[in-house]
């Protein structure tokens, strides 16, 4: 009889220990579940509020190309448009027709704004050099080195307006040519030293 009810001690005490012990590994789950959910959150990283930007653009009126009047539609358009032309005497004139569109569609955000100016400021840099070829012209003197800047300032005006195509078509996805300050490009700093160096001169 004594060693029935030391039988029923012995399980019981088992029994609770496998009680205690199920609990335990339990709250020791639940534990590592609220610290593996605690660390994900700490692992999302904040995003760069000068990265973001908005469509700001105004196209009423806008019907040029035959193209839908959006912000998309007119950056992919030039995109592709301004570089069929070889012809040095026509860049300055592309180029200005396109910042005087940025009338209809425009952006807003910090980084991407930047983007935007420098492509203004490139033009600008343009027209003064096409400026300084008809004088260089009229005078008789050698057109060479100004022609030299102004087909470099097409050039950058080309891929920025490329890169610039890859942020709003393609979400900043694919390959670019590194000049803007939305992508954190490689050659901003180049870029805008030649635009700042040259501004200063005038």
């Amino acid at each position: 009889m004594r060693e029935i009810k030391l039988v029923n001690v012995v399980l019981t005490g088992l029994l609770i220990s496998g009680l205690l012990i199920g609990c335990t590994e339990e709250g020791e789950t639940k534990g590592e579940q609220v610290k593996t959910e605690e660390t994900t959150i700490k692992h999302v990283a904040a995003v760069n509020p000068s990265k973001i930007w908005s469509d700001v653009s105004t196209p009423e009126g806008f019907n040029n190309y035959e193209i839908e009047p959006t912000l998309e539609a007119w950056i992919a358009y030039h995109a592709q448009d301004i570089n069929k032309t070889t012809d040095v005497d026509e860049y300055y004139l592309r180029a200005d027709r396109l910042t005087k569109e940025m009338l209809y569609f425009r952006v807003q955000g910090e980084d991407l704004q930047k983007d935007f100016e420098n492509l203004n400021v490139l033009q600008i840099l343009m027209g003064h050099l096409d400026y300084v070829i008809s004088v260089e012209k009229q005078q008789g003197l050698d057109t060479a080195e100004s022609y030299e800047e102004l087909t470099k300032c097409f050039t950058y005006f080309t891929e920025l307006l490329h890169d610039l195509n890859v942020i709003i078509n393609n979400d900043g996805k694919g390959e670019t040519y590194g000049l803007t300050h939305q992508l954190d490009g490689s050659k901003v700093d180049e870029l805008e030293k030649l635009l700042y160096t040259e501004a200063r001169k005038e």
